[in-house]
Order: structure tokens, then C-alpha cells, then sequence
């Protein structure tokens, strides 16, 4: 075990043995844990910069990682690094400026970024040489720019949405970039003058849509958040519309939250889809529910009592004179009814046999959550075979739980810390904390500094090759 300094975090070497590699950020630093031969390297930044979203490529050989200034408004002046999947090697890829990651090819060594005020994407491979896959022109960068991107799940093409303003006849355009290069498929198009029919979006209206890509799932095709009426992005509830092949008209299967600080929507394999399909808003702690989707249906189901809470429930009303059961106004269910509690961040296990989630009370705050909303979570797993849900042992205050390859264990995070949890019995063993620094853990109720609405984006500070 490493002991916790001001300088270095707590680690179990021990107990990660033969389970991959783990990059984590902990107090802007980032790490990497090698399971193989039990070692643990802090990898470089420039003086003043801290580390973020770290990212394994498809077979573990390669990590991504970003560098950046930070300040109270964002980050400025970000910088892409790449690094050997054990930690070692780690060097700045030089000519890439502020870049948005948006991933490694699912099958090769190749890094997708999006680079110059996002009117660029990049490809970049493990040594950090670039060969640009799509670039607009001037006009273009002036008065718009490239929106999002997604691997195709062949990795043979990107599907890049792009997005202008400059009058009505501009507008939203998806298409799909041979890797090899040739001429791109056009998959959807609308005009800036023009409304998506069909897409129910109760927080934006009118024209000017944007088609912000989630992903491109085999069965499914591509999807993508509706954003409209200008929006750069929506805080509340927003349609998820999929288009199951060129010239489709988009589809809308279910409504999300849209930020990304949490785990709105799991693909896994086969063409499996879970999503946390939202009805509340922005607040994480009210309206939210696990699905299940079938593509054949075109139709998602809730789990099986994903918003029933069974447990202990430690929040208290912030208004004295109001019982817990009307804290929010309206009446909430008592504990082991549907309704009394909420179910986030799903996970499907490699063969997507199972599927792993967290389930919580109802928040009794608006805004953010009490720490003892966050301390009573509980992981639950669905076996779709039998239908049957059981809870994974005493593990409290879980969130973002992820699948070792044989599906033997679960990775998760509680308390700003790295849990591991074998699924069939066995008990949770802390491997790693504090991921945030812990005054920001500890005051993120009060100041806001880490989270959105209860979203706390723990993915972006981690990231495991099992």
C-alpha cells in the first residue's frame, strides 16, 4: 500500500494485481496503475497545469490524457498528451491546440480530436504524428464549427456533425468520413429555418437544431442529443433521436440529461442499450430511471423496481416544518414503493448478460443533493437472462460502476475514492482516493465546484483498461 501524503494519493497496490491498468487524477495529478508488474507512475504536466480525462486506446498499449491551465471560468490553453499504457513514455503531441477528445477508434492505435476552435479533426497515432480528416473551410469556421463526432463501430469511419449560423438556409449536417479517406455519407441534414418533427423538447423550441452525436451502436445506428432554437446545449430533459441510416428520418426513442458529467446512456454488446431516461429536470436525485431498450421495438422498459428504495435514508427536509414525504411539495413515496427512489448510471457487463446500476432515494433538495443523499447508493445488477435483480452486497455511496473483462468484478467510485467489488460475494476493497481534492468533496453541496445539479462527472477521472 502507498500511503496518502499531501503530494501522493493512497493506493492498494495489492489488491488491483492482474486487474489491467487504472488511470485516475487525483488532485489534478494523474497516475497510472499497472496491475501486471504492481508498479505506480505520476505522469508529467507542465508547471502550472493540471491533468484530466485520461482515456485507454482498444487494447491498453496507449493512453490519452489532457494538460490545462485552470481558473474559475474553465480551463484555458489545453494541451494533448499521450503516454505507453503503463505509464511511461508520457510526451506532449505538439500542433494540437486546445483539442476535445473524442476517442480512440475502437479496433486500432488511433486517436480522434477535434482541434482549432473545433473546426478541425484530427487523427493521431501513438507517436504523435496528425493527418486531418475533416476541415472546414473559412466561411464555415466563421459562423460555425464542428458540433461533436463519433467512431463508427467497425472504426472504418467518424460520423462528425457540424453546425452553422450564418442565415436561414445554413444549418445542422451529419455525415460519415471514410478513415481511409473518399467521400463522406451524408446522414442527416436540416436547415436553420426548419423544426424536427416529432421531437418532443420541452426545454427549447423553434428552429436552428443541433444534432449533438452521443454515439453509433451496432442495430441502432447513430444518436444524437436534439438540442433547438439555437441552444449550444440543453440542461434539462432532452430527446435522444437515432437515425438507422442515411437519409433516415431521425427517431426519438427517450429523453436524457445532455451534459455528460454522468452516464446518461451504456451501449454494450450485441446492440444492448440502457439508458437513464429523465423526467425531473436537471436535479440527478428526482425523475431518473434505468431502461432497457430494444431496437426491434424501438421502445425502452424500466428495470424491475428501479425506482423502489430499500434502505436507510439519511437526508433530512431543508424545511423544518415539512415532512420528508412533501419535502420537494409534491408526495414522495415511502421506502420499498415505486417511486420512492431513483436509478442511475448503468453499466452492461462484457457479453452484456448483465446489467450493473446504482440506485438512490429521492433527493430531498433541489439543486444540490446533501452528503447523505450521496452516501446511500447501492449498486444493483439485472441479469437479462433471468430477469432477476439483486443488490452487490453492503457496497454504500457507489456511483459509475464498470465491469472487469470476465465479469467477475465491479470498479466504482464512493466517498472521492476507487472501489473494487467482486459480484458474487466477497468484500469491497478501497484501491485508490481521493480522486477530487477533499475540501472540494467535502464542500461540493455547498459551492457547487465540482458538481452541476448533483452531476458529478467521475468518469472524467478515471479511466480503466481491465
Amino acid at each position: 500500500m502507498v500511503a496518502e501524503t499531501a503530494s501522493r494519493p493512497f493506493v492498494n497496490v495489492r489488491a488491483f494485481s492482474g486487474e489491467g491498468e487504472l488511470a485516475f487524477v487525483s488532485r489534478g495529478s494523474l497516475w497510472v496503475l499497472d496491475g501486471q508488474w504492481g508498479t505506480l507512475r505520476r505522469l508529467p504536466v507542465p508547471r502550472g497545469m493540471t491533468a484530466a480525462s485520461p482515456v485507454f486506446s482498444h487494447d491498453g498499449r496507449w493512453l490519452a490524457y489532457l494538460a490545462s491551465h485552470p481558473t474559475a471560468n474553465g480551463p484555458t490553453t489545453t494541451r494533448l498528451w499521450l503516454a505507453n499504457g503503463d505509464g511511461t513514455g508520457a510526451r506532449q503531441v505538439r500542433g494540437i491546440d486546445d483539442p476535445q477528445l473524442v476517442g480512440w477508434s475502437p479496433v486500432a492505435d488511433v486517436l480522434a480530436v477535434t482541434v482549432g476552435k473545433q473546426s478541425r479533426l484530427e487523427l493521431i497515432g501513438p507517436r504523435g504524428s496528425a493527418r486531418t480528416l475533416v476541415a472546414l473551410s473559412a466561411r464555415q469556421a466563421r459562423t460555425g464549427s464542428i458540433e461533436s463526432a463519433a467512431w463508427s463501430p467497425n472504426g472504418s469511419q467518424i460520423a462528425v456533425s457540424t453546425v452553422g449560423f450564418g442565415g436561414p438556409t445554413s444549418g445542422t449536417i451529419v455525415r460519415a468520413y471514410p478513415i481511409a479517406g473518399g467521400t463522406p455519407t451524408t446522414w442527416f441534414q436540416i436547415r436553420n429555418d426548419r423544426t424536427l418533427s416529432g421531437a418532443r423538447c420541452p426545454a427549447c423550441s423553434g428552429g436552428q437544431v443541433i444534432a449533438d452525436l452521443i454515439g453509433w451502436w451496432p442495430r441502432w445506428g447513430i444518436a444524437f442529443w436534439v438540442f433547438s432554437g439555437g441552444m449550444i446545449h440543453n440542461n434539462d430533459d432532452t430527446p435522444v433521436a437515432l437515425l438507422a441510416h442515411p437519409g433516415a428520418a431521425p427517431r426519438v426513442l427517450a429523453q436524457t440529461l445532455s451534459s455528460r458529467a454522468t452516464d446518461a446512456i451504456a451501449a454494450g454488446a450485441n446492440g444492448a442499450l440502457a439508458l437513464v431516461a429523465s423526467t425531473g429536470g436537471r436535479e440527478i436525485g428526482i425523475g431518473k430511471t434505468v431502461e432497457r431498450c430494444d431496437a426491434a421495438a424501438f421502445s425502452c422498459t424500466p428495470l424491475p423496481d428501479a425506482t423502489v428504495w430499500v434502505g436507510p435514508n439519511g437526508q433530512r427536509c431543508v424545511i423544518p416544518t415539512r415532512p420528508a414525504q412533501h419535502c420537494l411539495g409534491f408526495t414522495i413515496a415511502p421506502a420499498g414503493r415505486p417511486g420512492s427512489g431513483v436509478s442511475l448510471d448503468p453499466a452492461w457487463s462484457p457479453d452484456a448478460s448483465a446489467l450493473a446500476y446504482v440506485r438512490a432515494p429521492v433527493a430531498l433538495t433541489g439543486g444540490w443533493p446533501s452528503p447523505a443523499w450521496y452516501a446511500d447508493h447501492a449498486i444493483y445488477v439485472w441479469n437479462a437472462r433471468t430477469a432477476t435483480t439483486r443488490r452487490i452486497g453492503a457496497v454504500d455511496g457507489a456511483a459509475v460502476p464498470s465491469w472487469s473483462r470476465d465479469g467477475r468484478d465491479l470498479l466504482y467510485v464512493s466517498d472521492d475514492g476507487l472501489w473494487l467489488a467482486p459480484v458474487p460475494r466477497g468484500r469491497p476493497v478501497e484501491i485508490e482516493h481521493p480522486l477530487f481534492p477533499e475540501q472540494e468533496w467535502k464542500t461540493v453541496q455547498t459551492t457547487g465546484t465540482i458538481s452541476y445539479y448533483g452531476q458529478i462527472a467521475w468518469t472524467a477521472q478515471f479511466s480503466w483498461w481491465p
